[in-house]
């Protein structure tokens, strides 16, 4: 009897250290065209998402002689980091022109814009200047 317990605990204990390969690839070509389509459709998201503009809205109020001035800058950049669009526009004064003159920015980087003089502008362009920082 002693033997026989001595049997089973020898086959118990060789038989928990045997290696045992439970990993099977199944290779599907329906599961791998499906994979590649994911995959396909996953880097098209991150290039769209890569592309997209994402515009910015920064308040750059300053005050004139005459009042306040609420100035806004909206722009976009595309995916090399260059003004794409920009509008600069206020409620409280004519900036119509001043935003013609912006234009002149367009495909330029924010650190570029910082350092441009938009002539006969001072007040606009400084405060414009900061509000870019």
């Amino acid at each position: 009897m002693k033997y026989l317990y001595l049997l089973i605990l020898t086959v118990f204990i060789a038989s928990c250290g045997a290696k045992v390969d439970e990993t099977k690839v199944v290779e599907d070509e329906n599961a791998i065209e499906i994979s590649n389509q994911i995959n396909a459709e996953l880097e098209t998201l991150v290039e769209d998402a890569a592309n997209t503009s994402k515009l910015t809205r920064l308040d750059a109020k300053y005050t004139n002689p005459t009042w306040e001035v609420d100035m806004v800058i909206d722009y976009t950049l595309d995916s090399e980091w260059k003004i794409e669009t920009i509008d600069v526009s206020a409620t409280t004064w004519d900036l119509k022109d001043y935003n013609t003159a912006v234009q002149t920015l367009v495909g330029k980087t924010i650190e570029e814009a910082k350092t441009a003089d938009i002539a006969g502008w001072s007040l606009t362009t400084e405060a414009f200047k900061k509000a870019l920082k």
